[in-house]
């Protein structure tokens, strides 16, 4: 019997998987690099926090200000990426080459890339440039390594179909325009909630706000300030640097 081409096997609709991952070493691999993700990035999550010692307004140059603002609209670009990405997602089950899919082949490691250079960003001067660079040292070590399991993985399901579509988008790097090949699945809202794209959005949440009480709250008592003051200040326009 003859294997199916990848022309087929896209004009029988969206791929879906017909067998058993086999990864070598597959589970060894992705628990160390869960011990790296956890003693790497959350540390450095809270260094995001602590340095955001100065609100984005407050800052001593306009250039810096814009620098923060890069930061939170890097972060907004991120979540959204995130959230688009889980609409089309159909875990161990079909593979997805719609919506941002066609124009990289990890959008949401993307997102999560671009949420943490916010996150760095957002930290205030002059911290936030060093930070941003030992993230990326961090994210390239570490994703570089979890994308490799994820290729050999999907590989050994989706066989020559998965070569062609990786042959035609990039591995992270978005094209500008879409590949797109025989009917693929639509996005979502509801494939989105499945996959609890509530928990990027959450978890973002919670990073700013911690940021905010960082510079609007925690460092002015720091510098002397009572707490009923701090507080006064984050009321009057503090929480963004405009007392």
């Amino acid at each position: 019997m003859e294997a199916t081409t990848p022309d087929q096997a896209s004009a029988q609709g969206p791929l879906k998987a017909t067998k058993t991952a086999e990864v070598r070493d597959g589970k060894r691999r992705e628990k160390r690099l869960d011990r790296l993700r956890l003693q790497g990035f959350w540390p450095l999550y809270a260094a995001f926090i602590a340095l955001a010692t100065t609100a984005p307004l407050a800052e001593g140059h306009w250039a810096l200000v814009g620098l923060r603002g890069v930061g939170l609209a890097l972060t907004m670009a991120g979540v959204s990426m995130r959230v688009w990405s889980l609409g089309y997602l159909l875990k161990k089950a079909e593979l997805a080459t719609a919506g941002p899919y066609g124009r990289t082949r990890n959008p949401l490691y993307v997102g999560t890339w671009l949420i943490g250079c916010g996150l760095a960003l957002l930290a205030a001067w002059p911290f936030n440039v060093p930070l941003l660079v030992l993230y990326n040292v961090l994210f390239l070590l570490i994703y570089r390594a979890q994308i490799a399991i994820e290729e050999e993985m999907l590989t050994s399901i989706y066989g020559e179909a998965y070569r062609e579509y990786c042959s035609h988008v990039p591995r992270f790097f978005p094209r500008l325009s879409a590949w797109t090949k025989g009917d693929v699945s639509r996005f979502s809202f509801g494939r989105a909630f499945r996959n609890r794209a509530w928990e990027p959005v959450g978890g973002l949440l919670v990073l700013l706000a911690l940021q905010v009480v960082s510079w609007s709250v925690v460092w002015p008592m720091i510098h002397g300030a009572t707490w009923q003051q701090a507080w006064r200040g984050f009321l009057a326009g503090g929480w963004i640097g405009s007392p």
